[in-house]
């Protein structure tokens, strides 16, 4: 939070100008895992690749 009478930041002491030069890390989402293959009687029933 800036204090605007002095201004900087209460928590860390920089300026806005410090602050905006900081470069914010991008999240990258987690990535999924991928499905189990079926069981070989349910492959011959349906097909590999089925949903």
């Amino acid at each position: 939070m800036i204090d605007w009478d002095s201004g900087v930041c209460l928590g860390c002491g920089r300026t806005p100008e410090e602050i905006d030069g900081v470069p914010v890390p991008e999240v990258q989402p987690a990535p999924q895992p991928a499905a189990p293959p079926l069981p070989d009687n349910v492959a011959v029933q349906i097909g590999e690749g089925s949903e």
